[in-house]
């Protein structure tokens, strides 16, 4: 599998999001001639949006779009922190994954997304990454106190 900086995955992606592209411009065509809502087939007032209202967009675009499903999640809950249930402004707010894309969770599925503060997104982050590297064998990492050497230093570390 490649890793994901390498060109063959670039490709891949873009293939992807050419395609969703191409996919949601024909459903949105489809709904102008249909008079439909492209997200709730409720009516049209007229023909020149395929969204009914504010909201449909947002849904839609979010299936296609990062920023779109972001503005939508955290408009769905309301501002809130999923975790710490504390009100903020939405630039003091992240959204981010219930369970992680590396553990094959959803990118854009709003059932997997929640708005997180950053304190409780950086401690679910840290915790993860942790949780992770202890899966794959690896020791996480330890920091060591500042201005004192490390137990394993040995004889060659200037004290």
């Amino acid at each position: 599998m490649p890793d994901v900086g390498s060109a063959g995955e670039g490709h891949r992606v873009l293939r992807r999001s050419a395609l969703w592209f191409s996919e949601g411009t024909a459903r949105k065509a489809e709904a102008r001639r249909s008079r439909r809502c492209v997200e709730c087939q409720g009516v049209l007032p007229d023909g020149r949006s395929p969204y009914c209202g504010r909201v449909c967009r947002w849904r839609f675009q979010g299936r296609y779009f990062w920023d779109a499903a972001r503005i939508y999640v955290m408009h769905r809950d309301r501002y809130t922190c999923q975790r710490c249930r504390v009100r903020h402004r939405a630039r003091e707010l992240e959204v981010d994954h219930i369970r992680e894309i590396a553990a094959g969770g959803a990118s854009l599925e709003y059932a997997n997304l929640q708005t997180l503060c950053r304190r409780c997104h950086r401690s679910k982050t840290v915790r993860f990454l942790r949780h992770r590297a202890v899966e794959r064998g690896n020791r996480p990492r330890r920091s060591e106190p500042r201005g004192e050497p490390a137990a394993d230093a040995g004889d060659w570390f200037p004290a």
